[in-house]
């Protein structure tokens, strides 16, 4: 007889993913979960106690995953201009996924800044990396992204759920003059 298939935590969780993908965090539960690997529910009650607790483990696992994506491209010059396309790619082929990483419970864990740059070490590279094409300083970089961001998440927002029409290059150029009005005001006042 061969030996059983021990069931890791990494194997509850990227299975969950794959749930997430085809049909939402909502379909993501343990029996669901126990179907995908081909075993029972006990493994993943062994690895997670409570729904609460799978729930954020794969909102947690997601954000790790995806962050590590966007980490890919740091020594990259155009960085900022990549994580802008990443993003875009995320929310136009990847809808489950987008609406876990941005608009589940997970996401709601605090102050928006503290969210999105505390949380981040992808965040805290592209705000260096501003800091250093722009000449400015650490929180006037961090206003920037926190602007920028909410552009972009507004328009996501429009385009998961309301089929919004707009196209790639549409946003990101839409993003790149937002960002440049927001380095000029900011270079201007340092200047003050």
């Amino acid at each position: 007889m061969p030996p059983k298939q021990k069931i890791t935590r990494e194997m509850i969780l990227e299975a969950a993913i794959q749930l997430v993908r085809k049909s939402g965090i909502d379909n993501v539960n343990s029996r669901n979960i126990a179907k995908e690997l081909s075993c029972s529910t006990q493994p993943v009650f062994s690895q997670f106690a409570t729904m609460e607790e799978l729930r954020k483990g794969v909102f947690d696992y997601a954000c790790h995953r995806f962050v590590d994506e966007v980490l890919q491209n740091t020594d990259n010059p155009d960085f900022l201009q990549l994580s802008t396309l990443w993003y875009i790619n995320l929310m136009r082929n990847e809808k489950n996924l987008y609406k876990l990483l941005y608009f589940s419970s997970g996401f709601d864990s605090g102050r928006l800044t503290d969210v999105l740059i505390g949380n981040f070490k992808s965040n805290h590279m592209m705000i260096e990396k501003m800091q250093k094409d722009y000449s400015l300083d650490e929180t006037a970089c961090q206003d920037i992204l926190l602007r920028a961001f909410s552009c972009l998440h507004g328009i996501g927002s429009l385009i998961t759920f309301n089929n919004f029409e707009i196209s790639d290059t549409e946003i990101s150029e839409l993003l790149k003059r937002t960002v440049r009005d927001m380095v000029e005001a900011a270079s201007k006042n340092k200047e003050a």
